[in-house]
């Protein structure tokens, strides 16, 4: 018996087109997991099983980077 492969599609949440697709992606992160994609940090916001067409559709917001612009010289 043959297992089918699903399609996991990344998208940024609240836009329209999607970051990535992948045919042979190992494992699916988990919401609110760390990802690293296009040289940037993403966080997983939802996920989506789609049953019917074996696809998995994965929601990220870019993780803004912290200033760290304050030191202390006191």
């Amino acid at each position: 018996m043959s297992q089918e492969i699903a399609k996991v599609i990344l998208w940024e949440e609240k836009q329209k087109d999607y970051l990535k697709k992948f045919y042979d992606l190992q494992f699916t992160p988990r919401i609110g997991e760390e990802v690293y994609l296009n040289k940037e940090n993403w966080r997983v916001t939802r996920i989506e099983h789609d049953l019917e067409v074996s696809e998995v559709n994965i929601y990220m917001e870019l993780i803004k980077k912290q200033k760290s612009e304050k030191s202390s010289n006191s």
